[in-house]
């Protein structure tokens, strides 16, 4: 009966730390759209509806889109009628593409998911690559030079990379990971350099032990925890990469979606895209910190 106790005592805190953890993604994503949707009603030329210009419309049809528009200025009156239709499965309608929005995200969300997870790879590879053998061949020749290319990708911006990958024909994909690929070996690096000052490591040396085996064994199997978080942030950068590069490549995707919708002040597509990328950010987010948590108690 103690044990049963003991083991019900510990499943208790986890239970606390995952229903939290639950509570913060609902409230980050909600605290997402009405801010998405504060934004957009604030943007310079909110309610002016180019749709009234067409001299085909007829009085009462105007009358229909200037109700339309009065009851998305009141802010809060819209967010409740959101998270309505929310509850229900319905997105609502897309005030420039004229289409249903959860039509819209769904047949473009398969591309952008694709390019975003190419370019994640192609980051991480590189970032992986280099950081080994930064590690192993230990020369300060080589690493001013990866801290020369990653300084020089950081200062290109992301839209400079599009077009270059517009240019060059090679693809939103390798766009994203040339994005992420100078963010992602700074702070790799920086991980890898703080664990090979620990003692373990010293120790390791003094025994000995070199090259691939010290890297792989003494260096990144420690860092682990703290590589799985850069993962879940990767993820974020990814999303935020895809919307200019998706726009200036032509790539039909979710970012190029959002993009035209910003300009058009396309509310219900600007506030559900917004919903789905917190979504999808803060449980990369929550699954990362529930890895690390498992593998903390583990050690």
């Amino acid at each position: 009966m103690k044990d049963n106790g003991e083991s019900g005592a510990l499943r208790l805190p986890f239970w606390r730390a995952a229903l939290g953890r639950l509570l913060c993604l609902a409230l980050t994503i909600l605290l997402a759209a009405f801010l998405a949707a504060a934004l957009v009603r604030v943007a310079p030329g909110f309610g002016v509806d180019e749709r009234r210009l067409d001299t085909r419309l007829s009085e009462s049809s105007i009358r229909a889109l200037d109700a339309e528009n009065a009851g998305n200025a009141n802010l809060v009156r819209y967010f409740g009628r959101y998270l309505s239709g929310l509850c229900r499965g319905e997105l609502g309608q897309s005030v420039s593409f004229g289409q249903p929005v959860r039509e819209l995200i769904a047949d473009r969300l398969g591309l952008t998911v694709r390019s975003a997870a190419a370019g994640v790879a192609w980051a991480w590879s590189g970032a992986a690559v280099v950081t080994l053998a930064l590690g192993i061949l230990r020369r300060r020749a080589w690493e001013l030079a990866a801290t020369v290319l990653s300084g020089g990708l950081l200062c290109l911006p992301s839209a400079v990379m599009a077009l270059l990958a517009l240019y060059l024909r090679v693809g939103p994909g390798l766009a994203i990971g040339a994005i992420l690929l100078p963010r992602i070996l700074r702070y790799l690096h920086n991980i890898t350099g703080a664990m090979t000052r620990r003692p373990h490591v010293l120790a390791a040396r003094a025994r000995g032990i070199e090259g691939l085996r010290l890297v792989t064994r003494h260096v990144c199997l420690p860092a682990s925890a703290e590589v799985l978080a850069l993962a879940a942030v990767s993820v974020n950068m990814a999303l935020g990469a895809a919307i200019p590069v998706e726009a200036l490549c032509d790539s039909p995707g979710v970012g190029q979606l959002v993009w035209k919708a910003a300009l058009a002040r396309d509310l219900p597509v600007v506030v559900n895209v917004t919903v789905l990328i917190a979504a999808i950010t803060a449980s990369a987010n929550l699954i990362s910190d529930a890895i690390r948590g498992a593998m903390r108690r583990e050690a």
